[in-house]
């Protein structure tokens, strides 16, 4: 059974969060906090096999360089709209909590779908709060799913758009498509805040019922 945990990381509350299927285990969106993440990944007796992100922010790769040297050979998975500007522009950092991270040399354009470790996911590519966010979703073998959204939709909200590369227009898009496309069952797992799921956000989240304005 593909299990997961989230752990809480920074200052800015980013989620990160292990997902694993018998000791293999991906990270996902490491913000910071390198040693925790190491330590529940040794407390689990968990074999980290990939580094996945939802998009290219510092408070959700800030951990990368300290996890890339402890485990060099880790693919890491992003979309390549986001990775220029994520692993050159100075601004994607934010001192002394969130410092600038280099570009791994393992890193994977790996498209709508990915496999390691047992594990299988559709990468939903989802623009809006940045040009390369996407959405992970991962079907369980109980039939169960898990979207890990990053900052793209939160419990009763969404991310920003006024950072470099956002887009209200986009995003709308990228909301509609999650709306139509994910079971209302489907359990969300933001990159910030508490879980939810589709079903919730349809019923409470306005961004997601197309009530607001874009």
């Amino acid at each position: 059974m593909i299990e997961f945990y989230p752990i809480v990381t920074g200052p800015l509350g980013e989620n990160c969060y292990l997902v694993w299927k018998d000791s293999k285990a991906w990270i996902i969106d490491p913000g910071t906090d390198a040693e925790e993440i190491i330590a529940e990944l040794e407390n689990r007796h968990l074999e980290p096999v990939s580094i996945l992100l939802t998009h290219g922010h510092f408070d959700h790769l800030g951990a990368l360089d300290t996890l890339l040297t402890k485990w060099p050979q880790l693919p890491v998975v992003m979309r390549e709209e986001d990775v220029e500007w994520a692993f050159t522009h100075a601004f994607n950092q934010y001192p002394p909590f969130y410092m600038h991270q280099k570009r791994p040399e393992t890193l994977v354009m790996a498209g709508d779908a990915y496999t390691c470790g047992g594990i299988s996911a559709r990468l939903l590519h989802t623009p809006g709060h940045t040009p390369g966010g996407q959405c992970i979703l991962i079907e369980r073998e109980d039939g169960s799913s898990l979207c890990f959204t990053g900052d793209t939709l939160f419990r009763g909200s969404i991310g920003r758009t006024d950072l470099p590369g956002g887009s209200f227009l986009q995003l709308n898009r990228s909301l509609k498509f999650l709306a139509e496309t994910l079971a209302p069952e489907t359990t969300v797992l933001a990159g910030h805040e508490e879980p939810s799921t589709i079903a919730w956000e349809l019923k409470h989240n306005p961004y997601l019922r197309g009530e607001e304005d874009f």
